[in-house]
């Protein structure tokens, strides 16, 4: 009779053993399927977080961007004004010189004339002068 209790007791342990043995892989596919989904949560967070840096990195640089686009456009309004004032005063400069230029012509011209009058007014005096010594010469002969 031990026998066959022996060998029910065998049984019992083989059979408790393998259903031990089917629930640890059943366990095991659960506790891989919850870290598969614990690292796909992970995943899936450091991507979103990814995402969010390179959304903010691309912000930061459409920020530098613009402010350097103000920045030369306000470069290039002040080179543009300059370049303006530039002009107006080379054209002031250029119409200040023509002036002096027309003054300096119309001063020359009067000088001369006055220096031909006075040159023609010496001649008639001296033309004057020989006129009178000679008819004084030829009166005294």
């Amino acid at each position: 009779m031990q026998k066959p209790f022996i060998t029910a007791l065998l049984l019992a342990a083989a059979l408790g053993l393998t259903a031990c043995d089917n629930e640890e892989p059943q366990g095991k596919v659960e506790k891989a399927k919850q870290a598969l989904e614990h690292k796909s949560e992970q995943l899936q967070e450091a991507a979103e977080k990814a995402t969010e840096e390179v959304i903010e990195k691309i912000d930061e640089v459409v920020e530098v961007r613009e402010e350097r686009a103000e920045e030369a456009q306000e470069q290039l309004d002040e080179i543009i004004h300059e370049s303006e004032e530039a002009q107006e005063k080379a054209k002031a400069e250029l119409d200040d010189a023509a002036d002096t230029s027309a003054d300096t012509i119309e001063n020359i011209k009067q000088d001369s004339k006055e220096t031909l009058e006075n040159i023609k007014q010496d001649a008639k005096d001296i033309i004057d002068a020989a006129e009178a010594k000679l008819h004084k010469a030829t009166e005294a002969e």
